[in-house]
């Protein structure tokens, strides 16, 4: 039997540094590896796992290049707001169920932030 146990979205930037404070001080990632050398950094929340990979032309995706199924959304948005990151769009409520919000961190990369917040039957 096969079995996915995780996935890693690798995110392309060219300053490190500044996407890895991003990702600790608003949604509380830990870093587990910095290989400046190499260009890679690794962290972690929990069960969700980012990198961040040193790029001469990194390229960020139009629409969001990750999303993050979390608990206590309404209070990651307002840590969100009051250190002053920039929301595209704010938090609402979808017909299928999920309470979400994106937000822009250094480098371009979008990462949606959502909850389940009622069954969704589909």
């Amino acid at each position: 039997m096969i079995e996915f146990l995780s996935s890693r979205p690798n995110l392309e930037i060219d300053g490190l540094a500044p996407g890895a404070a991003f990702l600790r001080e608003l949604p509380g990632f830990e870093i587990e590896v910095d290989e400046p050398q190499i260009g890679l950094v690794l962290l972690r929340r929990d069960a969700v796992g980012l990198a961040l990979v040193r790029s001469a032309s990194p390229g960020a995706n139009a629409t969001t290049a990750a999303y993050l199924e979390v608990t206590g959304v309404d209070d990651l948005h307002g840590r969100c707001l009051a250190r002053g990151a920039r929301i595209v769009p704010g938090l609402a409520d979808h017909p299928r169920g999920l309470r979400d919000f994106v937000t822009q961190m250094p480098g371009g990369h979008q990462v949606a932030p959502g909850e389940q917040i009622t069954n969704y039957p589909g």
